[in-house]
Formats: structure tokens, sequence, C-alpha cells
């Protein structure tokens, strides 16, 4: 048996509401529906990720191309749980698994180049799995995924515990540095290093002082107080710390074949110059000094004005005869006295 076709040639067909219905929904749902592409996401440099039980853990992400993240919908999970979700210049903490509440941080230093970073604290064993990093923006949108290894700390291990809260200093201030293992042990024999990103801030190794790596921002303005290294604690003092000091900090230990570290932040408030904040204070105590002399010189001058009135306006004149009072002209001068007048009437009868 042959079968044949036929081409039916019905223009009505393709003018049918049908069809141009069935295209409209299938425009509307293309465009309803996110799509990727335009960028790609890449996640950290060093797979998988590996920490020790109690350790913090930096989770980044970046755009490929360069493009500003900040308008972006950027949200981190592990299989079903939020991480950490950030929308429309927020973080929304209300939609976190009540696993990571309290736990995580975002970084959005770098968000106008597309680079984000979660920091999760004191991850624990169940942190372990697979984490996806998702971007979104409009109908676009992309994402990476990566995994993490939480281990427990083998016996003879540390971790690097930081200042729990951002340091904050004042221009021209000293800052102090605090980090500490955890167990307690002797870190003396250790090598230290504190980091701003970067850039070496200090170095200490087997007791030494190491200074030739230093970064010359810091030459000469950095202090190690070592009284508690036998106990794994250590403060690193920066003097007269400047504005350009702010930032990320890292305080590395390294021992034989392990190491670890710890992260936080250091906040400068600029102060303002010792010749203004002087001019303010001197304007702060003379200003109301002078206000109130003023107003007591004003006091004196009125107190004048209203005696030298009261003498023009009721002269007092010296007293003739038996209690009779003579009439003074007010025009004739202080020391002439002017008689009494009589009538003439009392004249003749005298």
């Amino acid at each position: 048996m042959i079968w044949t076709m036929k081409w039916n040639h019905q223009h009505s067909s393709y003018n049918s509401p049908t069809l141009c219905f069935y295209l409209i929904y299938l425009i509307l749902v293309l465009s309803g529906t996110p799509s990727s592409g335009t960028f790609t996401v890449s996640g950290p440099l060093v797979q998988p990720i590996r920490a020790w039980v109690g350790e913090d853990v930096q989770l980044s992400c970046h755009l490929s191309p360069k493009m500003d993240a900040r308008g972006m919908t950027v949200k981190w999970v592990r299989g079903p749980l939020v991480v950490h979700l950030y929308r429309m210049g927020q973080e929304m903490e209300e939609v976190q698994a009540p696993a990571f509440q309290g736990r995580t941080k975002m970084l959005r230093e770098d968000m106008a180049e597309g680079k984000v970073t979660v920091i999760v604290h004191q991850v624990k064993l169940s942190d372990t799995g697979q984490y996806t990093c998702y971007f979104q923006t409009g109908t676009i949108y992309n994402e990476t995924s990566f995994d993490l290894h939480v281990s427990e700390l083998p016996t003879g291990h540390f971790t690097v515990i930081g200042p729990a809260q951002v340091i904050q200093a004042k221009q021209g201030e000293d800052a102090m540095l605090s980090c500490h293992l955890s167990p307690k042990m002797d870190a003396r024999k250790m090598i230290v290093k504190c980091f701003r990103d970067q850039t070496l801030v200090h170095g200490y190794c087997n007791e030494d002082e190491v200074e030739e790596t230093q970064d010359p921002e810091f030459q000469g303005r950095t202090e190690m107080l070592k009284n508690d290294m036998a106990e794994g604690k250590l403060i690193l003092s920066i003097h007269q710390v400047q504005v350009s000091d702010a930032g990320q900090y890292i305080c590395h230990f390294w021992s034989h074949n392990y190491s670890s570290d710890a992260h936080f932040e250091l906040q400068v408030a600029e102060s303002i110059p010792t010749s203004e904040e002087t001019l303010h204070k001197k304007i702060i105590f003379v200003l109301p000094a002078v206000f109130i002399g003023s107003l007591f010189v004003i006091y004196i001058f009125h107190q004048i004005q209203l005696q030298r009135a009261r003498e023009d306006i009721i002269p007092q004149c010296p007293a003739q005869g038996r209690g009779r009072r003579s009439r003074r002209d007010p025009l004739a001068p202080p020391g002439e006295v002017q008689l009494s007048h009589k009538s003439p009437e009392s004249s003749i009868r005298s």
C-alpha cells in the first residue's frame, strides 16, 4: 500500500484564533521563566572546601564577566535549606533555615564587581554537604555548586578564634587585634602572621619578629604582645591607626603541618583635627561668656540712663523758711538759688 500526503493550502488555518492564543501563551510563559545566559557564576578556586569543627568558612562566588551584582538576587542553599538570601539590597534573615540563623555574614564590599562572600561561623559536622550559589537579575539567572567537608578536630590540632565583634577605633588611636587558640596550647614555637587582605601586617616565627616582608605601610607601627602566647593568646597592636587601615584582617597560625586562621574586621572612624577640635572647644566656652558679659553691660547702661532720666524729671531743691519749699526754675544753674515769689498782698501785710 502506498501512502500519499497531500498538502492543504488553507490560509485560514494560519489565521485561526486558536493559533494566535497559543502563540501568545508561549510568549508569556517564556518571558516569565528565568533563563540562563549573559553571565556565568564561579565558585571557590579550591574545591572541595575543607574545614574543622568550630572554624569559620568562607563561601565565595563571582560573576564572569565582572558586573554589578548589588541589584541582583543572590542566594546560597544547601539542598532545600536556605543558607543566606540577599534581595533588593537587603539580607532576608527571616527565610534562613534555623540551622544557619545567626551564623552567617555576607561580605558586600566587592558586589559592584560581581563578587560575593558568605561566612559561616563555627561550622558543624552537620554543615557538610553540597552548596549552591545562585544569582538572578530579572529573568536571567545562573548558579554554581561546590562541596564543603567538615571534620572533627584531631588531637593536637586547634582552631583560631578572633574577636566576636567588629573592632572599632578612631584615627590616631592604637587598635588592639587579639586572637587565641582553642583548645589552649603553647604558640611560642608556631608561625603567626596577620594580614589585611593580601598585605602582611605583622609576622612572628619561632619567637622572632618577621619584619623583612612586612608591608611598608605598617612598618614601625605594629607591636605583638606575647605575654600570653604560652596559652595560645596573642594581641597585635597597631599604633596610630589610619582610615586606610580599615578592612578585613586574617590571623593565621602554622604548627608543623597544620594551620588555621580567623577572620575579623577593623573599622576606623575619621577624627577631627586637633586644631579644629581646640577651636570648637574655645567657641563653646567663649560664646556663652561673651553673651553673659554683653547682657551685664547692657543692664548697667540701662540703669545709668534710667537714673539720669529720673534726675531730670524730678529735680530736688533745698528747703527755705519754715518748712516751705522754694520754687526752682528747672533751667537755672545748679548753684543759683531762686528766691521765692510773694504775692503783692503778702507784701502789703508785712
